[in-house]
């Protein structure tokens, strides 16, 4: 649960037999592990965000970073600027439209899990226990590049991918960004706009129907992708 950065709340919880009173608001957040028996109580009407993993994908990370089992223990009205940032990238997506498809949120949501397991849990290893990713190999690495650019227009999920290389969606998240420098949504968006100057250089085309042969959701979310990869707008690179 991560609370609006705006607000200021006076909060009781009851766990484990004991209450407790705190401040609480600002953007702080509470790690709450699935069965915890526990209440809480707030003196005002305020607005927050509730993101619910699901236990597979916990479960993923936790044995592709850990050696051994582990399990979240509660928090409460802490302070986390990784886990705030991801969930308001969630949340814009979310209030956008879900634009940039499900590649884009699945990688929100493996890099919170990764968060919660590396930062929030017990028994945790010591680093030099922590599997590093060593990157696809070569003939992985094609297999999903030719995937990828075989299927620019589809909504295309980690999983899609993963599946190409036996994989689980965070390791191959992790093993691909070793190998290709970005994560596999960056790349999605980079073939995207490569596609896109194609078909611009061919004036006769419209730019409302590249965007959507390019696997975008419209014109404006073209616009706003091709801008930030290249600086300049669809519209002025066609006209160069």
């Amino acid at each position: 649960m991560i609370t609006d950065p705006k607000s200021c709340f006076q909060v009781e919880r009851h766990l484990d037999g004991k209450f407790k009173h705190y401040a609480h608001g600002n953007g702080r957040v509470d790690v709450i592990p699935a069965f915890l028996s526990h209440w809480t109580n707030w003196n005002q009407e305020i607005e927050f965000s509730v993101i619910a993993i699901c236990p597979t994908v916990l479960n993923q990370t936790i044995q592709e970073l850990m050696q051994r089992e582990i399990e979240l223990t509660p928090q409460f009205a802490i302070a986390d600027p990784v886990i705030h940032q991801l969930a308001l990238a969630l949340k814009t997506e979310i209030q956008t439209g879900c634009l940039s498809g499900r590649l884009y949120g699945e990688s929100l949501g493996t890099a919170l899990a990764a968060r919660l397991v590396q930062n929030y849990a017990i028994s945790k290893p010591p680093p030099s226990l922590e599997r590093k990713a060593n990157g696809l190999s070569q003939s992985q690495l094609e297999r999903v590049i030719d995937y990828i650019k075989a299927n620019l227009t589809q909504d295309l999920s980690i999983l899609d991918l993963a599946t190409l290389t036996n994989m689980s969606a965070s390791h191959f998240s992790r093993s691909f960004k070793q190998s290709v420098g970005i994560s596999p949504y960056q790349y999605l968006m980079q073939q995207r706009v490569e596609r896109a100057k194609q078909l611009l250089e061919q004036q006769s085309i419209a730019i409302s129907m590249i965007a959507l042969d390019c696997g975008f959701a419209n014109q404006t979310h073209l616009t706003k992708v091709f801008r930030k990869m290249t600086g300049i707008t669809p519209k002025a690179y066609q006209k160069r």
